[in-house]
Protein backbone atom coordinates (compact mmCIF):
# COMPACT_ATOMS: atom_id res chain seq x y z
CA UNK A 1 0.00 0.00 0.00
CA UNK A 2 1.40 3.52 -0.76
CA UNK A 3 1.53 5.74 2.38
CA UNK A 4 3.41 8.59 0.75
CA UNK A 5 2.00 11.85 1.37
CA UNK A 6 -0.28 14.61 0.11
CA UNK A 7 -1.38 17.60 0.12
CA UNK A 8 -4.45 16.10 2.46
CA UNK A 9 -2.98 15.45 5.18
CA UNK A 10 -6.15 14.34 7.01
CA UNK A 11 -6.73 12.24 4.10
CA UNK A 12 -3.61 10.88 4.52
CA UNK A 13 -3.64 9.80 7.96
CA UNK A 14 -7.67 8.46 7.45
CA UNK A 15 -6.23 6.04 4.91
CA UNK A 16 -3.16 4.94 7.56
CA UNK A 17 -5.67 4.38 10.27
CA UNK A 18 -8.18 2.18 8.01
CA UNK A 19 -5.33 0.63 6.38
CA UNK A 20 -4.07 -0.49 9.90
CA UNK A 21 -7.45 -1.79 11.17
CA UNK A 22 -8.31 -4.13 8.36
CA UNK A 23 -4.99 -5.56 8.47
CA UNK A 24 -4.99 -5.81 12.41
CA UNK A 25 -6.27 -9.33 13.75
CA UNK A 26 -7.24 -7.44 16.58
CA UNK A 27 -9.33 -4.01 17.88
CA UNK A 28 -6.65 -1.17 18.27
CA UNK A 29 -6.53 1.81 21.34
CA UNK A 30 -6.07 4.65 19.98
CA UNK A 31 -2.27 4.89 21.73
CA UNK A 32 -1.31 1.44 19.36
CA UNK A 33 -3.29 3.38 16.70
CA UNK A 34 -1.14 6.16 16.87
CA UNK A 35 2.15 4.41 17.70
CA UNK A 36 1.77 1.93 14.62
CA UNK A 37 1.13 5.01 12.48
CA UNK A 38 3.27 7.56 13.92
CA UNK A 39 0.33 10.15 13.76
CA UNK A 40 0.19 12.51 17.15
CA UNK A 41 -2.02 11.39 19.70
CA UNK A 42 -4.13 15.06 19.46
CA UNK A 43 -4.56 14.57 14.86
CA UNK A 44 -5.43 10.74 15.94
CA UNK A 45 -8.17 11.83 18.59
CA UNK A 46 -9.62 13.87 15.96
CA UNK A 47 -9.31 12.08 12.94
CA UNK A 48 -10.67 8.68 14.65
CA UNK A 49 -13.60 10.93 15.98
CA UNK A 50 -14.57 12.28 12.04
CA UNK A 51 -14.01 8.81 10.92
CA UNK A 52 -16.23 7.62 13.54
CA UNK A 53 -18.95 9.97 12.96
CA UNK A 54 -19.02 8.81 9.10
CA UNK A 55 -19.17 4.64 10.61
CA UNK A 56 -16.03 4.25 8.77
CA UNK A 57 -14.78 2.82 12.08
CA UNK A 58 -16.58 1.45 15.30
CA UNK A 59 -15.51 1.03 19.02
CA UNK A 60 -15.56 -2.27 19.31
CA UNK A 61 -17.48 -4.20 22.16
CA UNK A 62 -14.76 -6.79 22.61
CA UNK A 63 -12.17 -4.54 24.08
CA UNK A 64 -12.10 -1.20 26.08
CA UNK A 65 -11.76 2.26 24.37
CA UNK A 66 -11.14 0.19 20.84
CA UNK A 67 -11.70 0.91 17.19
CA UNK A 68 -12.40 -1.75 14.19
CA UNK A 69 -13.60 -1.04 10.48
CA UNK A 70 -16.90 0.50 10.90
CA UNK A 71 -20.07 -0.50 9.05
CA UNK A 72 -19.76 2.17 6.10
CA UNK A 73 -17.22 0.26 4.74
CA UNK A 74 -19.28 -2.65 4.17
CA UNK A 75 -21.38 -0.21 1.99
CA UNK A 76 -18.99 1.19 0.62
CA UNK A 77 -17.45 -2.20 -0.77
CA UNK A 78 -20.47 -4.30 -1.00
CA UNK A 79 -19.39 -6.12 -4.23
CA UNK A 80 -16.30 -7.20 -2.74
CA UNK A 81 -18.44 -8.40 0.04
CA UNK A 82 -20.70 -10.10 -1.71
CA UNK A 83 -18.15 -12.52 -3.34
CA UNK A 84 -17.48 -14.26 0.43
CA UNK A 85 -17.89 -17.64 0.92
CA UNK A 86 -21.39 -17.28 3.05
CA UNK A 87 -23.43 -15.83 0.68
CA UNK A 88 -23.41 -18.57 -1.67
CA UNK A 89 -23.73 -21.04 0.91
CA UNK A 90 -26.72 -19.06 2.43
CA UNK A 91 -29.08 -19.19 -0.93
CA UNK A 92 -29.92 -22.51 -0.97
CA UNK A 93 -30.81 -22.75 2.51
CA UNK A 94 -32.41 -19.46 2.61
CA UNK A 95 -35.14 -20.90 0.04
CA UNK A 96 -35.77 -24.04 1.50
CA UNK A 97 -36.54 -21.50 4.45
CA UNK A 98 -38.40 -19.24 2.86
CA UNK A 99 -41.05 -22.19 1.75
CA UNK A 100 -40.88 -23.97 5.02
CA UNK A 101 -42.20 -20.38 7.02
CA UNK A 102 -43.56 -18.33 3.75
CA UNK A 103 -41.16 -15.52 4.98
CA UNK A 104 -38.26 -13.01 3.66
CA UNK A 105 -35.18 -14.07 4.48
CA UNK A 106 -32.14 -11.90 5.45
CA UNK A 107 -27.94 -13.31 6.83
CA UNK A 108 -26.65 -10.52 8.31
CA UNK A 109 -22.99 -9.98 10.21
CA UNK A 110 -21.45 -8.15 12.90
CA UNK A 111 -19.20 -5.10 12.07
CA UNK A 112 -18.31 -2.65 14.87
CA UNK A 113 -21.40 -2.73 17.16
CA UNK A 114 -23.93 -2.95 14.19
CA UNK A 115 -24.94 -5.56 12.30
CA UNK A 116 -25.34 -5.57 8.54
CA UNK A 117 -27.70 -6.69 5.96
CA UNK A 118 -25.49 -8.76 3.44
CA UNK A 119 -27.66 -10.94 1.40
CA UNK A 120 -31.43 -11.76 1.16
CA UNK A 121 -34.19 -13.96 -0.13
CA UNK A 122 -37.42 -12.51 -0.89
CA UNK A 123 -40.41 -14.15 -0.43
CA UNK A 124 -43.27 -13.88 -3.35
CA UNK A 125 -46.24 -11.58 -2.19
CA UNK A 126 -43.43 -9.95 0.76
CA UNK A 127 -43.91 -5.94 0.39
CA UNK A 128 -41.67 -3.39 1.04
CA UNK A 129 -39.51 -3.42 3.59
CA UNK A 130 -37.36 -1.17 5.40
CA UNK A 131 -34.48 -3.85 5.50
CA UNK A 132 -32.56 -4.34 2.25
CA UNK A 133 -28.75 -5.22 1.34
CA UNK A 134 -26.49 -2.77 2.90
CA UNK A 135 -29.07 -1.63 6.06
CA UNK A 136 -26.98 -1.12 9.02
CA UNK A 137 -29.00 -1.74 12.47
CA UNK A 138 -27.52 -1.16 16.09
CA UNK A 139 -27.14 -4.45 17.38
CA UNK A 140 -29.17 -4.73 20.03
CA UNK A 141 -32.00 -2.60 18.77
CA UNK A 142 -32.40 -5.69 16.29
CA UNK A 143 -33.24 -9.14 16.59
CA UNK A 144 -30.09 -10.35 14.31
CA UNK A 145 -27.88 -7.98 16.67
CA UNK A 146 -29.37 -9.96 19.82
CA UNK A 147 -28.71 -13.71 18.32
CA UNK A 148 -25.12 -12.66 17.84
CA UNK A 149 -24.95 -10.97 21.14
CA UNK A 150 -26.37 -13.70 22.82
CA UNK A 151 -23.93 -16.25 21.81
CA UNK A 152 -20.76 -14.05 22.70
CA UNK A 153 -19.00 -14.44 26.33
CA UNK A 154 -20.59 -12.84 29.11
CA UNK A 155 -17.60 -10.32 29.61
CA UNK A 156 -18.07 -9.56 25.69
CA UNK A 157 -22.21 -8.63 26.20
CA UNK A 158 -21.32 -6.68 29.23
CA UNK A 159 -18.42 -4.38 27.33
CA UNK A 160 -21.11 -3.84 24.23
CA UNK A 161 -23.99 -2.89 26.78
CA UNK A 162 -21.51 -0.06 28.87
CA UNK A 163 -20.37 0.96 25.43
CA UNK A 164 -23.91 1.28 24.39
CA UNK A 165 -25.41 2.82 27.31
CA UNK A 166 -22.38 5.39 27.34
CA UNK A 167 -23.64 6.17 24.04
CA UNK A 168 -27.63 5.99 24.98
CA UNK A 169 -27.67 7.00 28.66
CA UNK A 170 -31.86 6.10 28.78
CA UNK A 171 -30.26 2.38 28.08
CA UNK A 172 -29.43 2.07 31.58
CA UNK A 173 -32.98 1.66 32.31
CA UNK A 174 -33.19 -1.76 30.52
CA UNK A 175 -30.34 -3.00 31.38
CA UNK A 176 -31.79 -6.03 33.26
CA UNK A 177 -34.28 -6.49 30.65
CA UNK A 178 -31.67 -6.83 28.02
CA UNK A 179 -29.52 -9.28 30.22
CA UNK A 180 -32.42 -11.42 30.69
CA UNK A 181 -33.37 -10.60 27.43
CA UNK A 182 -29.74 -12.29 25.60
CA UNK A 183 -29.90 -14.63 28.56
CA UNK A 184 -33.20 -16.00 27.35
CA UNK A 185 -32.21 -15.96 23.60
CA UNK A 186 -28.89 -17.78 24.16
CA UNK A 187 -30.52 -20.69 26.29
CA UNK A 188 -33.52 -20.71 23.45
CA UNK A 189 -31.31 -20.51 20.40
CA UNK A 190 -33.06 -17.55 18.70
CA UNK A 191 -33.84 -13.92 19.22
CA UNK A 192 -37.03 -11.39 18.39
CA UNK A 193 -37.33 -8.08 18.18
CA UNK A 194 -40.72 -5.98 17.38
CA UNK A 195 -40.00 -2.58 15.38
CA UNK A 196 -36.93 -0.52 16.41
CA UNK A 197 -34.72 -0.97 13.93
CA UNK A 198 -36.29 -2.95 11.64
CA UNK A 199 -38.97 -0.49 11.03
CA UNK A 200 -42.20 -1.43 12.39
CA UNK A 201 -41.82 -5.05 11.54
CA UNK A 202 -40.95 -8.08 14.18
CA UNK A 203 -38.20 -10.28 13.56
CA UNK A 204 -36.77 -13.41 14.24
CA UNK A 205 -33.07 -14.45 14.25
CA UNK A 206 -30.63 -17.43 15.17
CA UNK A 207 -27.04 -17.31 14.74
CA UNK A 208 -24.69 -18.82 12.86
CA UNK A 209 -21.32 -20.60 14.35
CA UNK A 210 -18.27 -20.74 13.22
CA UNK A 211 -16.14 -24.12 14.43
CA UNK A 212 -15.16 -22.41 18.06
CA UNK A 213 -18.58 -21.87 18.79
CA UNK A 214 -18.27 -17.61 17.68
CA UNK A 215 -21.35 -15.68 16.18
CA UNK A 216 -20.32 -14.89 13.14
CA UNK A 217 -23.80 -14.14 11.49
CA UNK A 218 -27.13 -14.41 11.83
CA UNK A 219 -30.36 -15.63 9.50
CA UNK A 220 -33.31 -13.61 10.20
CA UNK A 221 -37.05 -13.92 9.13
CA UNK A 222 -39.10 -10.71 9.10
CA UNK A 223 -42.87 -10.95 9.94
CA UNK A 224 -45.23 -8.33 9.03
CA UNK A 225 -46.79 -6.87 12.06
CA UNK A 226 -45.90 -5.28 14.66
CA UNK A 227 -45.35 -7.91 17.25
CA UNK A 228 -44.41 -11.69 17.67
CA UNK A 229 -46.15 -13.35 20.42
CA UNK A 230 -43.86 -16.41 22.03
CA UNK A 231 -46.12 -19.03 20.27
CA UNK A 232 -45.77 -17.39 17.06
CA UNK A 233 -41.98 -17.18 17.61
CA UNK A 234 -41.90 -20.84 19.05
CA UNK A 235 -43.43 -22.59 15.66
CA UNK A 236 -41.44 -20.05 13.55
CA UNK A 237 -37.81 -20.91 15.52
CA UNK A 238 -37.89 -24.33 14.69
CA UNK A 239 -37.32 -24.10 10.84
CA UNK A 240 -35.39 -21.14 11.35
CA UNK A 241 -32.38 -22.25 13.98
CA UNK A 242 -32.22 -25.89 11.33
CA UNK A 243 -31.31 -23.33 9.12
CA UNK A 244 -28.62 -21.42 10.47
CA UNK A 245 -27.46 -24.78 11.91
CA UNK A 246 -27.03 -26.28 8.47
CA UNK A 247 -25.35 -22.45 7.45
CA UNK A 248 -23.18 -22.89 10.19
CA UNK A 249 -21.64 -26.79 9.51
CA UNK A 250 -21.15 -25.43 6.37
CA UNK A 251 -18.61 -23.16 7.66
CA UNK A 252 -14.47 -24.37 7.49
Amino acid sequence: MNHEKTKAPAVDHSVMILDLLAAASYPLTLSEICESTGISPATGHRVINSLLHHQLVAHDPGRKKSYCIGSRIFQISSTIYNKQSLIPVFYPIAEILKNEIHRSIFLCIPIGDQVVVISKVDASGSGSYNLYIGKTMTQHACAAGKAILAMRPESSRQLYLEAATRITPELAERRDEMDAELERAQRLGYAVSSGDAEGQLSCIAAPVLNMRNEPIAAISAVISQDWLNPQQARAYSKHLVQAARQLSSRII
